[in-house]
């Protein structure tokens, strides 16, 4: 036992007999303070507070700045009141408040996707697909098509139909033969076939996952894409050729264009400038590009393996090479760069670029809810799942609501939503049965025959019920939306407390606020001021009857009853720079003028008379002397919350 435990064991057994040595047991926990002590850098009340809170806190605030010590050292006050105005806050119970918790909750159920889109959904696509574009494939694949929502039946004689191709594919009957029996037509050909070699990027994503989890040599059991049903074979795999840039002379056809094709080579190799033999002898010459250039050429870009093969196997010192023949005709090559990237960040910034073009990042709801069913919180019980198939293709002669679905699968869980966080987070866990499944498929879904019902809607059926769950497993799955939430409930509150305590007038001190007005009494007056009326309305011919009528009876209240969506006002001001107000120094009193707009509607204003300079009465002036009581009334709270919390700061510690 160590000396450190045999001490804590006598220190217990004083307390049982009342007889008490020094607690030495308790002098790591006394160092530790006095060191966080002696590390603060302030302290409201009794709590430290420390440099990385406050360095941390700053660079919130000021994400683009490059914290120095010294804009820490002028920063830290404003965080010291921060954290002693959050007390005052939690004090008086506005975390209580359930306007300030339904904005707290509006505000993760908002914030909580855009965590799992950016630091999640985009993030495991770009390593996926930095991990999958080392390599190249070269796939064959057998097709039959499938609508999106096929039901159980429809997906299970599919699947047979492809699980006994595979097995004759196994045995040795030819691909092509049983491509041509039994993948879907379209345009009567083949929808399956040999690929060319690809990498990621050049096809559909669940295709993709499975050809590159796939060792070479093997077929696959049936696979779900967007277009049906697949079983493929990875034929090969190598390293990933880097994309090459390539310009070339094209000619349509070797025997046709011989005589043009010599005089090309012959002109190259006599120092002929290579943009000039372009715009003279290819047939691909144009405007756009000069220089015959294709851009960068690679297998995952659905140019031909022959062309391809021909671009990647150019020498890169040959200043060009050719003729070369390939499926599109005949080029002379020449090779401009290799993509080569420098760092880890340049290449995954290229991915991202990929990605964008191929739209891989249009990320929805829908994404979301997927990539949720899809993480350690929800479990599939596989075995009451394939109970519950098999009791729907058993009742094929039934009505589903007729079927009797007996104890214990009946109250069987399907799929249960859990975590060991959520009872903390007062997140009660969810478990969806089997009978409840049943009454959603009837309700929702429609369903009637039990083999009808498409394996995919249990997905469905889960995704409607995990959206309430969202910010309990964002808060677990993303630490940083834990701290971004707590940041904005403390921020929230502190803002709900300075409405209180300064900014609102509802709040306001009436007699401080009547002192500083009596004090400063020549400070509050009205200039010059103009009292108009303004009348507006959409339509011009209306707005006339409007002005011929408040002519005959200049009455603003009454001569709104008469026009339906007139806009009436009769006030007075003496701000004038700008329409319609700066009309108002142009009249002369009882004259009015239509030449000014209302928010682009037609209005006529009219000066009733221009009323003389005079001292402001206290409840015209309150809002005005509450304004600029502001800041005395600032460093007045300061002083009380630095009094109060015996706010204590050393920014000297601040390094």
């Amino acid at each position: 036992m160590s000396s450190y435990l045999r001490v804590c064991k006598k220190l217990s057994y004083s307390i049982a007999t009342g007889i008490f040595f020094l607690p030495l047991c308790f002098s790591n926990v006394v160092e530790a303070q006095f060191l966080s002590n002696r590390q603060a850098v302030a302290f409201v009340g009794d709590e430290p507070i420390t440099q990385a809170e406050v360095r941390s806190f700053y660079e919130q605030n000021y994400p683009l700045e490059s914290p120095h010590k010294d804009s820490i050292r002028s920063f830290l006050k404003d965080y010291v009141i921060f954290r002693a105005k959050l007390k005052e806050a939690e004090k008086m119970g506005l975390d209580q408040d359930p306007a300030y918790q339904e904005e707290v909750s509006t505000f993760a159920e908002s914030t909580a996707p855009s965590y799992w889109i950016e630091k999640g959904i985009k993030n495991e696509i770009i390593d996926r697909f930095l991990e999958k574009r080392t390599s190249e494939l070269k796939v064959q694949h057998i097709l039959i098509r499938l609508r999106q929502d096929a039901t159980v039946r429809q997906l299970n004689e599919v699947s047979e139909t492809l699980l006994q191709a595979r097995r004759d594919w196994l045995n040795g009957v030819p691909f092509d033969s049983l491509n041509e029996a039994i993948s879907s037509k379209i345009n009567g050909r083949p929808a399956g076939g040999e690929l060319p070699w690809f990498s990621a990027g050049a096809t559909v994503i669940d295709f993709e996952d499975a050809a590159y989890a796939m060792p070479v040599g093997e077929i696959s059991d049936p696979i779900r894409t967007q277009f049906g049903l697949h079983i493929l074979k990875v034929l090969d795999k190598r390293p990933r050729h880097a994309d090459r840039e390539v310009s070339h002379v094209f000619f349509p056809s070797a025997n046709a264009d011989s005589t043009r094709i010599a005089e090309a080579m012959s002109a190259l190799e006599s120092g002929t400038p290579w943009e000039e033999v372009v715009q003279r002898y290819s047939a691909a010459a144009n405007p756009a590009s000069p220089d015959g250039s294709m851009g960068f050429v690679g297998y995952d870009m659905r140019y031909a393996d022959s062309f391809v093969d021909l671009v990647m196997n150019l020498d890169p010192d040959a200043p060009f090479e050719g003729p070369l023949e390939s499926q599109y005709g005949v080029h002379i090559l020449r090779l401009d760069s290799i993509r080569h990237y420098q760092t880890q960040e340049e290449a995954r910034e290229a991915a991202v670029e990929t990605l964008e073009r191929l739209a891989y990042f249009q990320i929805d709801e829908e994404d979301i809810d997927e990539r949720l069913l899809n993480t350690d919180f929800v479990r599939k019980h596989q075995d009451v799942i394939s109970s519950f198939t098999q009791w729907l293709l058993d009742g094929s002669d039934f009505q589903l609501r007729e079927l009797d679905l007996k104890e214990p699968l009946a109250s069987d869980v399907l799929v249960t939503v859990d975590h060991p966080r959520f009872e903390s987070l007062g997140v009660p866990p969810l478990e969806l049965t089997t009978s409840d499944y049943i009454d959603w498929l009837v309700d929702q879904k429609g369903a009637t025959n039990p083999t009808d019902v498409s394996p995919t809607w249990l997905n469905e059926y889960v995704k409607e019920y995990l959206r309430p769950h969202l910010v309990a497993m964002t808060r677990i799955q993303f630490p940083e939306f834990d701290t971004s939430l707590l940041q904005y409930e403390r921020g929230l509150l502190v803002f709900n407390y300075n409405d209180q305590a300064l900014w609102n007038p509802v709040y306001a001190d009436t007699s401080s606020v009547y002192e500083h007005f009596a004090a400063n009494r020549d400070a509050y007056q009205y200039d010059k001021r103009y009292h108009y009326t303004l009348l507006s309305h959409p339509d011009d011919s209306v707005l006339s009857q409007a002005v011929a009528e408040f002519e005959f009876n200049p009455n603003t209240r009454s001569i709104t009853s008469g026009f339906e969506s007139l806009y009436a006002i009769e006030d007075s001001t003496q701000f004038v720079e700008s329409l319609p107000w700066a009309e108002l120094p142009n009249l002369t009193p009882g004259e009015g003028t239509y030449g000014v707009k209302v928010q682009d509607k037609p209005a006529w204003i009219y000066l009733h008379d221009i009323l003389p300079p005079r001292l402001m009465t206290f409840e015209e002036s309150f809002m005005r002397v509450f304004n600029d009581m502001q800041p005395d009334l600032e460093e007045a709270l300061e002083n009380k919350l630095m009094q109060e919390y015996n706010i204590k700061m050393k920014p000297r510690r601040i390094r």
